[in-house]
């Protein structure tokens, strides 16, 4: 079983490797191609971690990295068909980026629910969040890409996917607050991961009601934002001082 999962997970990675090469040299009939194989590849890949898991394999970072791809592509593909969008080739590239920072975790091959996962809210608060922070990286890489000629083109499609997120990252936070209610008897505790998901939220908001009243500073409004994702979602969980976190049963989640 470990062996068939590092197995699938480098296959996928190398699909999405292969579809931003394709989306690079202007063959995107065969990127896309790419990109739905890496995605079937993906779906296989979390059927094999829930029957090792015995559960819904969202309960650490290498489930919920290699989750992305499955949560992203369709999000992204309905964004461009109702956008009209160009699909660059920013999708693949998070999607393989998500699949090599989870070839770098730990299998964990022995890892169950622990009692507080064990609720109705465990998989739509982690499954809002993993589609969140998904399309918040596609944004982020939009932005990074918003320079020289195809500046405004990049800015609309960063500007679209951070939209599409913002309910889901506003599902997340208050189903976990629900959640929190239900398991410790508060909705909100002030933990290290609470805090810094509030704040990626605030931020986002702010962006919301700043980007057309001060339009120069939208991309470094978008990517101030995702550094906030980046420290609640990688370094928060990777710390060891959240060793004495409520949330510290998700190390590594």
């Amino acid at each position: 079983m470990t062996t068939a999962a590092t197995l699938l997970t480098a296959v996928a990675a190398l699909l999405f490797a292969v579809s931003c090469c394709a989306y690079k040299l202007r063959s995107t009939k065969a990127a896309v191609r790419l990109l739905i194989a890496g995605w079937c590849v993906c779906a296989a890949l979390l059927a094999l971690h829930a029957i090792v898991a015995q559960a819904p394999p969202f309960g650490n970072m290498r489930h919920v990295l290699c989750f992305f791809p499955l949560a992203i592509i369709p999000a992204w593909i309905a964004l461009v068909r109702r956008q009209k969008l160009p699909m660059d080739a920013q999708v693949a590239a998070v999607a393989c980026l998500a699949l090599i920072g989870a070839l770098c975790m730990p299998l964990q091959t022995g890892w169950r629910q622990a009692p507080a996962l064990q609720s109705a809210w465990f998989v739509p608060h982690v499954a809002s969040y993993v589609v969140a922070y998904g399309l918040l990286a596609l944004s982020a890489s939009c932005a990074l890409m918003a320079i020289g000629e195809g500046k405004e083109r990049q800015l609309l499609a960063a500007d679209s996917a951070a939209r599409l997120a913002f309910p889901f990252l506003t599902l997340g936070l208050c189903s976990g607050a629900l959640w929190a209610d239900a398991a410790w008897g508060r909705y909100w505790a002030w933990d290290i991961k609470e805090t810094w998901s509030l704040i990626t939220w605030v931020l986002y908001l702010i962006y919301f009601h700043s980007s057309s009243r001060f339009p120069a500073a939208r991309r470094s409004l978008l990517l101030l934002a995702f550094g906030a994702v980046l420290i609640t979602f990688i370094v928060v969980n990777l710390l060891p001082g959240t060793v004495s976190s409520l949330h510290s049963y998700a190390r590594g989640a």
